[in-house]
């Protein structure tokens, strides 16, 4: 079920990774830098309010699933109140914005962004904690094509970010009407909604969710103070450097806690911490066995690629940063998808605030002091520093609470197999053929020769995986009956 429920969230996950390639490669080539910075800011924000005022539901949900103290038809109630409740206090803050600011676009555009993606992320919950996998590939796919499509048209036809902003909100909501999930899952029911569950829900998701908007605002404070203390164009030049490699490893990385934490929890709450434990360590393995190589292969095509990718504006400038901003993003999954699962499975979320708010803090104080003597650069500078904060104190902090290991010789060999890969994908030579057949012959180079090393060093104990699930398909075909 792993393997599968892995595959299946990849998928989902890959469909919106592609199609941000297309659009970042069509919107960097249609709009300015400060046309794409404005875009890109309010889908920060939209996001970083979204996540307050909804992740201490969802993460909530996730961890009492299997306690079976929610039925479906509860949680369906809790989040129509509660997506209904909270959009109406965000629209009352979206227009005290606009009448203050005088930016009625921006505030338009913010608002349904957050609107149309609250009930959005609230059906793919749905869809998630009662396991219906296919239902949330095929209504990610869904809206990855109609927001694509109808994003790329309204640029074309000249509306900038408003037409990026509309394509957003279009994909969305045209998934939820198609889906019937509109009507289907968000029907108000006050009355019904189960307060004792709800306190229980705010105790134990509030912390988490404030924990989670802190890390947000490490991730979006950067650009934010980038736009402001250097203007947006130099936001959207921060932005398209920043994208790609966001968009590749948090695919990666979601894609696999998405389909283990799951199961880690069913292990805790059947098996004990011990069985909890063993698996959170193999998870940890699969999880830097994935991520370390694709940091280093996108490395290896990123100057081939990057110019196919995005416009010439936008090139220097991303390939400057992206070392640097790889490890940023590293350091910020391996907090949030391993470290944070610590307080998580402990149910101690107060200790994510702990060590994410003293990380944020650290974050803005950097950004105002490097930022203005490095540029974009200072910006990546405090974001590496805030993300390896929050490892290296969540770690130590959350480790009192829920036992963390670290695998140092599996560690050790995928660090030695994801340079090996790297550096035979730098001997490929130059070949009078297009860059893309080059980026694709050093994308397949890597793959093969990352799978042969990680099977000659054995990492995670591949072999033998391997080996017992051909021995067991093997039982299975020779008892089956003719």
């Amino acid at each position: 079920m792993y393997l599968k429920h892995s595959l299946i969230y990849l998928l989902a996950k890959l469909a919106p990774a592609l199609a941000s390639f297309v659009v970042l490669a069509a919107y960097t080539r249609w709009m300015s830098a400060e046309e794409y910075g404005i875009f890109t800011t309010i889908l920060v924000v939209a996001s970083s309010v979204s996540l307050f005022a909804f992740g201490w539901l969802y993460v909530g949900i996730m961890r009492f699933w299997d306690k079976q103290e929610l039925s479906a038809g509860a949680v369906e109630r809790l989040i129509s109140v509660s997506v209904l409740v909270i959009a109406l206090v965000v629209g009352v803050l979206a227009a005290l914005f606009a009448w203050l600011t005088g930016q009625v676009a921006v505030a338009a555009g913010f608002f349904l962004v957050f609107l149309s993606s609250a009930f959005y992320e609230a059906y793919q919950r749905i869809n998630s904690i009662t396991l219906k996998v296919n239902h949330y590939l095929w209504a990610e796919v869904g809206r990855t094509v109609l927001t694509m499509g109808s994003g790329l048209l309204l640029v074309w036809l000249g509306y900038a970010w408003l037409g990026a902003i509309g394509g957003v909100v279009l994909g969305v909501l045209l998934v939820l009407v198609l889906s019937g999930a509109l009507w289907r899952h968000f029907q108000p029911a006050w009355r019904e909604a189960d307060r004792g569950v709800l306190k229980t829900l705010l105790v134990y998701g509030l912390p988490l969710s404030l924990s989670f908007v802190l890390l947000e605002i490490i991730h979006a404070s950067d650009r934010v103070m980038v736009g402001w203390l250097l203007g947006y164009a130099q936001a959207g030049e921060y932005a398209v450097a920043y994208n790609l490699p966001f968009q590749i490893l948090m695919m990666l990385t979601s894609s696999l806690n998405l389909a283990a934490y799951p199961l880690v929890i069913r292990s805790l709450e059947q098996a004990g911490r011990k069985q909890a434990e063993a698996r959170l360590q193999q998870y940890f393995v699969l999880l830097m066995g994935v991520s370390i190589p694709a940091i280093l292969g996108l490395m290896g095509i990123a100057d081939l690629f990057i110019p196919l990718l995005v416009g010439a504006e936008f090139v220097p400038t991303s390939l400057h940063l992206l070392p640097w901003i790889s490890l940023a993003i590293l350091a910020n999954c391996t907090y949030l998808f391993y470290v944070s699962l610590a307080f998580q499975l402990a149910e101690y979320t107060a200790g994510s605030v702990k060590v994410v708010g003293v990380a944020a803090v650290v974050n803005v104080l950097l950004n105002l002091i490097l930022i203005p003597a490095y540029g974009v650069f200072g910006a990546v500078l405090a974001s590496i520093a805030a993300y390896l904060l929050c490892v290296v104190y969540g770690y130590y902090l959350g480790r009192q609470y829920f036992a963390l290991t670290i695998p140092v010789l599996d560690m050790g060999k995928i660090l030695l197999a994801a340079l090996g890969m790297y550096a035979l994908m730098q001997q490929v030579p130059v070949l009078a053929v297009h860059d893309a057949y080059v980026v694709a012959l050093k994308i397949l180079l890597g793959m093969g020769s990352y799978a042969v090393l990680v099977w000659l060093l054995d990492i995670g104990q591949v072999r033998q995986l391997i080996k017992a699930r051909f021995a067991w398909a093997t039982l299975c075909s020779t008892s089956s009956p003719p």
